[in-house]
């Protein structure tokens, strides 16, 4: 294993070292430290395949060293310190705290914490730390600008989504679905929370992710380039399944509960709606966002 020979091994789960990367399940721990924290061996591995530039630390116990030696490989390719930390410390790297802040985040008590001290998440014997991508309001447009301008393109915008599990899932299906970027406004939560990138999955490291921008901002860049934005609307005329999509598409979802307000409805150059056959009034964001763009997958796959 490798180790900075300027550290020595981590032996309490008190140190200031554990505390540090238990601190990121706040947002200002996170802003501060410029660092976030990824858990479990896929969400990890897909760090260190895709992303090893944002790695700064592995750790790991004996039993996830054997189970998964992959994980030792890319982080010695990747340049990236590797630590063999025992199960006790593993658990303290990942403790959500009360004075973390996180209640905004999704935190809630756990059976383990009866105290209300925090929560405990299983990482399946493996964190990550990585250095936090800088929040920047001009990089949705310089994002946009790099999408290749002759071919199809599949944009996927999250504005109000205020839950980091949804904000993870929909990342997750983005990529599933062969989305070529996911913007965030910056009244979305944060995809680098813990929940957000333990539902991520590793996603959030198979393409590109940007967040800050203002819809308003979002909006023109799209038509800047050549991107039709698209919502969904129980009340819209054209169906989902028979309106023509045009081949450069940015789906536009909104908050879980409220989902898009009217002016960024208005805005939207499309509107479609979603087939209902049974007596349930709407969809959920997550449910709306897969039926959409799996829907734009299927096409772009048929050449339709």
């Amino acid at each position: 294993m490798n180790e900075r020979p300027d550290q020595s091994p981590i032996t309490s789960p008190r140190s200031e070292r554990v505390r540090k990367v238990a601190a990121l399940a706040g947002r200002s721990a996170r802003r501060k430290q410029g660092r976030f924290r990824i858990e479990g061996p896929q969400s990890v591995r897909s760090l260190l395949r895709h992303r090893p530039g944002l790695a700064r630390d592995v750790f790991l116990t004996e039993r996830a060293a054997g189970d998964h030696p992959e994980l030792a490989d890319l982080a010695r390719g990747a340049g990236v310190p590797l630590r063999t930390v025992d199960e006790q410390i593993l658990r303290a790297l990942v403790r959500e705290t009360a004075a973390t802040g996180t209640a905004g985040e999704g935190t809630t008590n756990s059976p383990d914490t009866p105290d209300g001290s925090g929560t405990l998440v299983s990482p399946q014997g493996v964190v990550a730390v990585g250095a936090l991508p800088a929040e920047d309001p001009t990089a949705a447009g310089a994002a946009l600008r790099a999408l290749p301008s002759a071919d199809a393109v599949t944009v996927v915008v999250l504005h109000e989504v205020r839950d980091p599990g949804n904000v993870g899932t929909l990342i997750r299906t983005a990529d599933a679905a062969g989305a070529d970027l996911v913007l965030l406004t910056r009244t979305s939560a944060d995809p680098y929370s813990p929940k957000a990138v333990r539902a991520a999955a590793g996603s959030l490291f198979h393409l590109p992710v940007v967040t800050g921008a203002a819809i308003e901002d979002v909006l023109a860049q799209l038509a800047a380039t050549s991107l039709t934005a698209a919502a969904t609307s129980g009340y819209a005329d054209a169906e989902l399944f028979t309106v023509e999509l045009p081949a450069r598409i940015a789906w536009i979802l909104g908050n879980e509960a409220r989902g898009l307000d009217e002016a960024t409805l208005a805005a939207a150059p499309l509107t479609v709606r979603i087939p209902l056959a049974g007596h349930a009034e709407s969809l959920n964001v997550h449910t709306a966002a897969t039926v959409c763009l799996f829907e734009t997958l299927r096409r772009r796959q048929a050449g339709a």
